[in-house]
């Protein structure tokens, strides 16, 4: 599988043409910043072409983490299999699965980092370079709406306590950190709020399953909010939240 694809220079620069990735450990930043690639399970890769890619770099990172900081010009891209890209990897359980294999060429630092103060979860999104290169934050660069606000305030006018960003432990040392977690005396109610953006898509939403799944084993009760109906209907909102918790 080497067939690639040449990236068409004709793309203004005002379109959608940066996507957003993630960098999941320091051995994908050493290679990206040596090598000048980076790499997406063909399954999940997107079909609209990006002409730039941006890394946001997760808490693993620590204090360069939560933020993006680097960015790179697509030279082009190519289908490979994941043993070929990673031969080291060779009992890897996707070693045979077919990746998307990004060559850059050049990776560069954004000006001014764009740091995640929110706790927004990152995933492949789409964003311009303007943007990209202009925004104050990640919430600005997607133009996400104030979800957690809009809620916390919800919450706070009908004296309903609360904590922001909880986090919580798996028995296996993974972290979770809940959008909002409500104390009760049996169970402790877990408020997620879904963006449109991030949570329409179906990896998303298929890791969002894996994550209620673990949270409710560990006793927590799990409830998702959805952009359209916190923005348009607040008060059902709160009547879905009081009416999970009565029916504890």
């Amino acid at each position: 599988m080497s067939e690639f694809l040449i990236m068409k220079k004709s793309v203004r620069t005002d379109q959608l043409q940066v996507m957003v990735c993630v960098l999941k450990s320091h051995r994908d930043k050493e290679v990206l910043l040596k090598e000048r690639w980076y790499r997406i399970p063909l399954a999940y890769a997107p079909r609209r072409r990006p002409r730039y890619l941006a890394f946001y770099q997760p808490v693993i990172f620590g204090r360069s983490g939560k933020r993006i900081e680097l960015y790179g010009w697509v030279k082009y891209w190519r289908i490979k299999k994941r043993i070929d890209l990673l031969p080291e990897e060779i009992n890897h359980a996707n070693s045979q699965e077919p990746y998307v294999q990004f060559i850059l060429s050049k990776v560069s630092k954004l000006r001014h980092p764009l740091t995640n103060h929110r706790g927004l979860r990152v995933s492949f999104g789409f964003a311009s370079l303007s943007k990209l290169r202009q925004a104050p934050d990640l919430r600005c660069l997607f133009n996400v709406p104030p979800m957690e606000d809009m809620l916390a305030k919800i919450l706070e006018e009908n004296n309903m306590p609360f904590y922001r960003q909880y986090p919580v432990k798996t028995k296996a040392k993974k972290l979770f950190r809940l959008d909002f977690a409500i104390p009760r005396q049996k169970e402790w109610l877990d408020v997620e709020c879904d963006g449109f953006r991030w949570h329409s898509r179906k990896r998303q939403r298929e890791e969002d399953r894996k994550r209620d799944s673990k949270l409710r084993k560990l006793g927590w009760t799990v409830l998702r909010i959805s952009e359209e109906e916190l923005v348009k209907s607040p008060a059902e909102t709160l009547r879905r939240i009081k009416t999970t918790i009565s029916n504890f």
